[in-house]
């Protein structure tokens, strides 16, 4: 910026020269126009060249961020295709947790890029809470097994959902995860629910039974 300014001021002293000397377009005119860029071609020079490095510096820029798009759209595309063969298996119990899957995927990749690890509790309770913490009941009273019992349950550590809701999380965390990562979600899923729940061992075993009948 320095040497821009610089060769800026010499830029317009050399036209105030010939201002003064009233240049005219002859052989004299032309030699002593010459001559006093001549006075500057140093700083001219080194001017240009650094306008010309800063431009091929930036081309390099460019093309390293290109390149470095490129390699993350990669990823993600290899990453959905994942995601897409775990979805498919949950689809049809519940289509609900599919569709907003779906619309929080690219938001969970950009968290998850590019080691796509968990590496604690912390780190996963904050995905939990970012993405999941408010759908949790909605996920588990949208799934056609709840629907068909009614929505009881046959213990407070039993869920309808929650395998099903652990498997497509946690299988898109392909990196490292650490050891109690799956008992900790579950954990999570578990105190989402609606703490008035119903259960009852014995009028589980029914509604089940009953589901069951009716739907084979």
């Amino acid at each position: 910026m320095c040497m821009f300014v610089l060769s800026s001021i010499a830029f317009f002293s050399i036209q105030k020269t010939l201002c003064r000397n009233h240049f005219e377009f002859s052989p004299d005119g032309i030699n002593f126009y010459i001559n006093q860029f001549a006075k500057y071609n140093g700083l001219f020079a080194a001017t240009i060249t650094l306008i010309v490095a800063y431009y091929g510096i930036e081309r390099l820029r460019a093309a390293e961020r290109a390149n470095i798009d490129k390699v993350r759209l990669d990823r993600y595309s290899d990453w959905k295709t994942i995601t897409d063969t775990r979805l498919d298996v949950v689809k049809d119990d519940n289509p609900l947790f599919r569709r907003e899957f779906i619309n929080i995927r690219y938001q969970l990749f950009e968290d998850l890029y590019p080691a796509f690890a968990i590496e604690n509790k912390k780190q996963l309770q904050a995905l939990f809470n970012k993405y999941f913490l408010n759908l949790i009941p909605a996920f588990e009273s949208n799934n056609k097994k709840q629907q068909g019992c009614g929505g009881i349950y046959q213990s407070a550590t039993y869920t309808y959902f929650g395998q099903n809701f652990l498997f497509v999380f946690l299988g898109s965390v392909i990196g490292v995860k650490y050891d109690n990562a799956t008992e900790d979600l579950l954990e999570m899923y578990l105190a989402s629910l609606p703490s008035d729940r119903i259960i009852d061992s014995l009028a589980y075993q029914s509604a089940l039974e009953r589901y069951i009948k009716y739907n084979n």
